[in-house]
């Protein structure tokens, strides 16, 4: 029989574990940098991309020119008149010289003489009505009708009283007995108004009245009849036509005529 070995030792080591073949490889730890840096890459690359879209649609000029317009005239709308004067000089610059888009190009021009009188620019907008007219006397006399009006409309507004009354009498004679004339009239009348020739705006202010007679126009001018006679200190003249206004318009009467009536009767009661 063998005997044991006293001097041997047992040796305890852990037991060997077993890998699973199908188990996942280790998780690699987290980096939120790496993970930031990604998204400022996208948001980087997202905003030069709407950027480039906003300023050159890509190559798609009539895309761009058209949206540079709506832009612009939004402005206009919200009388934010520097950004709409800009958009407007920049398609006029841009494009100006290339037949392809001179359409466009002719409204940009339009609307911004029209944001230069909103904005009252006048001088710059007279200069341009001008131009404007000269441009489509011959081609589109309804355009040319509108242009002359809104120019002469730009004299009354710097008190060129005279050089207005000058254009409004040129569209009356050569649009006789059409609307255009009719608001030339109107404007001739204003202008008499505020020149203090009071006689010679009474005179046009009856002549729209007798020709209209029941229309818009005809209210309005004896509206401005009433507050003639006010400012000439003819107080009952003034609550007579204004009544006639409240009275024979009712459907169209002026908020002023009506505040007017009001006013000047509780005076008269007293």
């Amino acid at each position: 029989m063998a005997k044991k070995n006293k001097s041997s030792k047992v040796v305890l080591t852990e037991p060997v574990k077993k890998t699973d073949e199908n188990a996942p490889a280790a998780v690699k730890s987290f980096n939120p940098r790496g993970l930031y840096a990604a998204l400022l890459t996208i948001v980087v690359l997202s905003a030069a991309s709407i950027l480039i879209d906003y300023y050159t649609a890509w190559g798609n000029t009539p895309k761009l020119i058209k949206r540079m317009l709506e832009s612009a005239e939004k402005n206009a709308i919200y009388k934010h008149y520097n950004e709409a004067e800009k958009k407007y000089d920049t398609i006029i610059s841009r494009f100006g010289g290339r037949e392809e888009y001179k359409e466009e190009v002719k409204q940009a021009r339009l609307s911004l003489a029209k944001t230069c009188k909103d904005a009252e620019q006048y001088l710059k907008a007279i200069g341009m009505y001008q131009e404007l007219s000269t441009e489509y006397k011959d081609t589109n006399p309804d355009m040319y009708a509108w242009l002359q009006l809104e120019l002469a409309d730009s004299y009354n507004s710097i008190l060129n009283s005279d050089e207005a009354i000058r254009v409004y009498t040129r569209i009356t004679v050569d649009f006789k007995d059409s609307d255009w004339a009719a608001e030339a009239l109107f404007g001739i009348a204003d202008a008499y108004r505020s020149k203090k020739d009071y006689p010679n705006a009474l005179k046009y202010y009856d002549m729209i009245i007798n020709k209209y007679e029941k229309g818009f126009l005809s209210a309005e001018a004896l509206t401005s009849k009433g507050k003639i006679y006010e400012e000439q200190g003819k107080t009952p003249l003034a609550f007579k036509v204004y009544e006639k206004v409240v009275k024979e318009f009712p459907e169209i009467v002026t908020e002023y005529a009506r505040l007017r009536y009001d006013a000047l009767s509780a005076k008269t009661a007293k």
